[in-house]
């Protein structure tokens, strides 16, 4: 009886782990920068602050984010990030099974922006 009682505990304890794993994989944090610094981002219509900011999301299905970066003085960007699947920390989890795979698409870790001056003669 103390036998399966342990062997229980110790499979609770491994699928408690286990778990904990997946949910930190899933956790990400991406920066965004300017050259200069101190423009106005916004993410997806949302403002989400001035560079250099950081964005934290969940790995997962591919997602299209819609992103426009402004300061006085320089031009506005508009760009998209793609959240892809990537080969790195996602390989080890290939090892188990094959559907972890599918949702692990993350966004790059750091993103950096030059920002060139509006007019001819203002600066950023």
């Amino acid at each position: 009886m103390q036998r399966f009682r342990n062997s229980r505990t110790s499979g609770l304890i491994a699928f408690v782990l286990i778990c904990l794993l997946f949910i930190q994989g899933c956790l990400q944090t991406s920066r965004i920068n300017t050259d200069p610094p101190g423009a106005q981002v916004t993410l997806n219509g949302a403002p989400l602050g001035e560079t250099p900011v950081y964005y934290n999301t969940r790995a997962g299905i591919p997602k299209t984010y819609f992103m426009e970066i402004e300061r006085a003085g320089c031009k506005k960007v508009e760009t998209k990030l793609e959240s892809a699947y990537r080969a790195d920390l996602s390989l080890a989890l290939l090892i188990p099974g094959i559907i972890p795979y599918f949702f692990s698409a993350r966004l790059e870790d750091d993103y950096k922006y030059s920002l060139l001056p509006s007019g001819s003669k203002s600066k950023c």
